[in-house]
């Protein structure tokens, strides 16, 4: 069992909150570019330039690190591959919910049996509510087979990157060099599965989506570093229900940014995952 203090717990469901509310602003970003393989080229780009100078001061990571490095640049370019599918063949406040459908409550019982993560019942009973809020979001949606199938997909590999993320940074020496090290290592699928995909055309889709690629890179790294960190600091199950409180910041950008209509279901859904969402804080960082 994995013993924590209150404060760092706090510390660490403030950082998913916080990587919330930014991660639903690098979705939306995504969905409003053209090409939404050349806006993750970029977002990867944008991670290389950022990470480099950290990788030259850390050094080299220790050699038990590798696996879980190199296990997670293949799960995370993997599901972004299939979520960038998903946006392309279905709307982004359909897409979004479905692909983190059951994702809380997959990723706190795999904590709980893989990582030694502890939580009482009034916590996973917060995120039986988020997850509850997502999947009435995701009813009585307007998507092909086609959409829902990738959506659905991207959900299960978020479970597996969440609990690959959270061994490696907890197996590293501190921190900064798991996500140092996986942001550099992370930036080189993307731009090539573009190259291999468009040929010639690579580079001029990546002119094209030149603002939304670079909005949409510094968001994603703004979003996913404090989710990291968190992940070291509060278990993975917790961790990963606040995190989709950024369900809730989807709703409202998607119907701002992207001209997505809200109904009762959506405000349902909506309330539900926040009223989940302080449940899991109240009950994780304060009991």
């Amino acid at each position: 069992m994995i013993e924590r203090s209150a404060a760092a717990v706090l510390t660490g469901l403030l950082l998913a909150l916080f990587s919330a509310l930014a991660s639903a602003a690098a979705h939306a970003l995504l969905k409003s570019g053209e090409n939404k393989l050349a806006v993750l080229a970029w977002i990867r780009c944008v991670e290389f330039v950022l990470a480099l100078p950290f990788v030259l001061w850390i050094g080299l990571p220790p050699a038990v690190l590798w696996p879980w490095l190199l296990a997670a640049v293949v799960v995370h370019a993997i599901y972004q591959l299939v979520l960038s599918w998903s946006y392309s063949v279905s709307d982004f406040n359909a897409a979004y919910p479905i692909a983190r459908g059951f994702v809380p409550v997959f990723t706190a019982l795999l904590g709980m049996a893989l990582l030694g993560d502890r939580l009482d019942g009034f916590v996973l009973t917060g995120i039986a509510v988020v997850s509850a809020g997502i999947l009435v979001l995701a009813s009585g949606r307007s998507i092909s087979p086609a959409g829902f199938a990738a959506a659905a997909i991207a959900g299960l590999l978020t479970t597996c990157y969440t609990l690959v993320d959270a061994k490696g940074v907890r197996a590293a020496p501190d921190s900064l060099t798991f996500i140092a090290w996986f942001f550099l290592l992370g930036s080189f699928p993307m731009p090539a599965a573009l190259a291999v995909r468009h040929g010639r055309n690579a580079l001029s889709l990546m002119i094209r989506d030149r603002v939304a690629g670079l909005r949409a890179g510094v968001m994603a790294v703004v979003a996913f570093a404090p989710a990291l960190f968190a992940l070291g600091l509060a278990p993975v199950g917790a961790v990963a229900a606040v995190r989709e409180s950024s369900i809730v910041f989807g709703l409202v950008l998607g119907a701002w940014m992207l001209k997505e209509k809200l109904g009762w279901r959506r405000l349902t859904g909506g309330l539900l995952v926040m009223a989940g969402t302080l449940a899991v804080i109240a009950g994780t960082a304060f009991r």
